[in-house]
């Protein structure tokens, strides 16, 4: 999206230097022993999208919250700009926030909509309307400037929402679930957008969501949340590929995680064992257990190879490779997604590429043999003890 120039609120107490976000043991605890946030240590970047994702419950929105000011932390501190704003009024911390629900004046036009914070600010109406003008240019809406909401559609609303948020010109845009109520082709279009605009504008984006892919695609910072606390932040690569636990790996979608003990070394590689017999290999570095110790690892989908499995090879498993029975295909356009019973906990996924899958075509109910090479491990820093209470949730890519 281009356009003009972004007005300049008028109010200068604010410090735009730096859209920095430090929270530093912070805690939120809406009963006595119960906590929705419990001792978050985070630092997102000035001019960086930070994506907070996470199931239902987590505790992302209330962060989210609480850097607006619309929540208080039980505890701890909350810096923006280098600036402690715990106890400051929305107002004066410089952000802005984009609700889930849009939350526009049914009986406003989409100018005077965008217009809005600009009026509560005591802004003159010429000035107020040239400058909302000037935003609505920006995200391509300025011909829809005098209908209502109800005429506009779901996309459109979204961005006058997006214009309304920008209009004070916060150095940190507070997004809560801003794609949620899309279809998926509006969602993959305002997606693009949003990263467009955020990398013109160079402010803070912080962006809630519950799904993946859409993390995954915006991010620059990735914070895994669960149960009120972050499990793991990094780049998008670095938590689709090398996360550190075995939620992490789970919740993203695109691993399997298998755990055992250790039985032997051999070559530099430890020889770990499942509870189910499948034996795997992963690396023997400095801090790996010791004979007897716990050991979980990952393996990408997409680097699971799949064949059919004959009555002869029953009696025999051969290491790195996981027999099962296939449960269910799904086919995902570029590759099939094939789910295979292992009489594991968890579901094995085999991620097969449409070619490869077309030239050996497996179906449910097959005997098949997922296997993989010992370099596509990764070893997790956290072995798998049992993920109570954690939910498995299965996200396609």
């Amino acid at each position: 999206m281009t356009g003009t120039r972004l007005p300049t609120a008028p109010d200068n107490t604010i410090n735009r230097a730096s859209g920095e976000i430090r929270l530093v043991h912070v805690t939120k605890s809406f009963a006595p022993g119960s906590f929705a946030v419990k001792d978050i240590n985070l630092t997102i970047p000035n001019g960086s999208y930070c994506c907070l994702l996470g199931p239902s419950g987590c505790g992302k929105t209330t962060i989210l919250r609480m850097i607006a000011g619309h929540e208080s932390p039980t505890s701890g501190e909350i810096f923006i700009g280098g600036q402690p704003v715990v106890g400051l009024p929305p107002v004066k911390r410089g952000t802005a926030m984009m609700f889930q629900s849009y939350a526009l004046f049914p009986h406003l036009t989409v100018l005077d909509n965008v217009a809005f914070y600009l009026k509560m600010r005591g802004v003159p109406k010429d000035e107020r309307r040239r400058q909302a003008r000037a935003m609505l240019e920006r995200v391509q809406l300025d011909h829809l400037r005098d209908r209502v909401p109800a005429q506009l559609s779901g996309g459109q609303q979204q961005r006058v929402a997006l214009a309304r948020s920008l209009i004070t010109n916060p150095r940190v845009l507070l997004l809560d679930e801003p794609l949620s109520a899309l279809d998926e082709f509006l969602r993959l279009q305002m997606r693009g957008e949003l990263k467009s605009l955020q990398a013109e504008l160079g402010i803070t984006f912080v962006h809630v969501t519950h799904t993946q892919p859409e993390a995954i695609a915006l991010a620059d910072l990735v914070v895994v949340m669960d149960t009120g606390q972050i499990d793991q932040a990094g780049s998008a690569t670095t938590i689709f590929n090398y996360p550190t636990t075995p939620y992490v790996a789970r919740f993203m979608g695109g691993q399997n995680v298998l755990t055992g003990t250790v039985v032997g070394e051999t070559g530099g590689r430890l020889q770990v064992r499942t509870p189910e017999g499948v034996t795997f290999e992963v690396p023997a570095g400095p801090s790996a257990p010791a004979q007897g110790g716990t050991v979980s690892a990952a393996i990408r989908r997409d680097r699971v190879m799949l064949r059919k499995r004959d009555r002869a090879e029953a009696a025999t498993v051969p290491p790195n490779a996981v027999p099962g029975l296939v449960e269910a295909t799904e086919y995902q356009g570029s590759y099939i997604k094939v789910t295979i019973n292992a009489g594991m906990t968890h579901a094995f996924v085999a991620n097969v590429p449409d070619a490869a899958y077309a030239t050996e075509r497996v179906l449910a109910g097959d005997t098949v043999l997922a296997s993989w090479q010992p370099e596509d491990v990764h070893v997790l820093s956290k072995p798998d003890l049992g993920d109570a209470g954690v939910p498995y949730l299965d996200i396609t890519h």
